[in-house]
C-alpha cells in the first residue's frame, strides 16, 4: 500500500490487482430489512457493538443484493476490478452505546452496519474485500439481475442448509426514486481489531416501508436459525444507478 500524489491511497491485492482508495463503484441493488431476536444478533456480533433495538428483544437485518457496474478505474492509471455480483447480510449495529432501549440507541451511540455475510462471484472481489477491509466475503454461486420488474438475487445455499437458496425479489417502485447523497458506515473485524469503514453513496434511490406486490424473500432454515430471522420486511431499498465511495478502513477503540 502506498499514497499517491493526490493524496489517494494505491492498494496492491494479492491477485496482483491494484485498486485506488477511495474506490469508485457503480452498481444496482434491491434489499429489504427483517427482525430478527437480539439474543441472535449478540451471539455472533463483536465485542464494541450491539444489534439495533427496534423494540423489546428485537433487532434486524438487512439483506441485498448488488449487481456491481464498475468496481475502481477511477483515475488513468487504475483499470478496477471487472463486475461482480454480491450478496450483503449485514445487521444495524450501535457502537459506543450505554443503553439497549429500542431506538434510544440512535442518540447515545454510532450508528453502522455489521457485515456478517458477504459472498461474491469472484476471486479478486473475495480478495478486494478481505485485504482491505476484512470484509467476511467468500466465493459462492450468485445471480443478482436489474430486470423490468426490479432487483432479483439468487444465492447458492451451501454454506446454509445444503442444497437450499436464499432469493431475494424487490420490485421496481411505480413512483419516481428519490435523488439521495448520505454516508453509511460499516463495522468489521480485520487483523483482531475493530475497523469502520464510511461509504459516501449517491443515486436515486426508493425506501419502502413493509412488503409490496412483487417483493419476495427465502431464505434457508439455517440461516433463519442462525440469526433468529422473521422473514417479513419492515422497509425495502431499490436502486438501478447507485454509486459509492468506499474510504479506508479506521481502527476503533472498543
Amino acid at each position: 500500500m502506498h499514497r499517491g500524489t493526490d493524496d489517494r491511497t494505491r492498494v496492491m491485492l494479492s491477485t496482483g490487482h491494484e485498486i485506488t482508495l477511495p474506490l469508485e463503484l457503480s452498481f444496482a441493488m434491491g434489499g429489504v430489512t427483517v427482525p430478527a431476536r437480539r439474543a441472535r444478533l449478540e451471539a455472533v456480533l463483536p465485542e464494541g457493538v450491539s444489534s439495533l433495538a427496534i423494540a423489546p428483544g428485537v433487532g434486524c437485518v438487512a439483506l441485498i443484493g448488488i449487481q456491481y457496474h464498475r468496481v475502481g478505474g477511477g483515475d488513468r492509471e487504475e483499470m478496477g476490478l471487472e463486475p461482480y455480483d454480491e450478496f450483503a447480510v449485514i445487521i444495524p449495529a450501535v457502537r459506543g452505546s450505554r443503553t439497549t432501549l429500542p431506538l434510544a440507541q440512535l442518540a447515545d451511540g454510532e450508528i453502522g452496519g455489521y457485515v456478517h455475510w458477504l459472498p461474491v462471484t469472484t476471486d479478486p472481489s473475495v480478495a478486494l474485500g478481505r485485504e482491505c477491509w476484512g470484509y467476511p466475503k467468500e466465493r459462492a454461486d450468485i445471480t443478482v439481475t436489474d430486470g423490468p420488474d426490479g432487483v432479483r438475487t439468487v444465492v447458492d445455499g451451501d454454506r446454509y442448509g445444503g442444497l437450499e437458496t436464499i432469493r431475494l425479489e424487490v420490485s421496481r417502485p411505480q413512483l419516481s426514486s428519490r435523488a439521495r447523497d448520505w454516508t453509511m458506515a460499516s463495522f468489521t473485524r480485520k487483523d483482531g481489531a475493530l475497523l469502520r469503514t464510511n461509504a459516501q453513496i449517491r443515486g436515486e434511490v426508493a425506501i419502502g416501508i413493509g412488503p409490496s406486490v412483487g417483493t419476495r424473500l427465502e431464505v434457508t432454515a439455517e440461516l433463519a436459525r442462525e440469526l433468529g430471522l422473521w422473514p417479513r420486511p419492515l422497509t425495502r431499498l431499490y436502486g438501478s444507478d447507485v454509486r459509492a465511495r468506499l474510504f479506508d478502513g479506521e481502527r476503533v477503540d472498543e
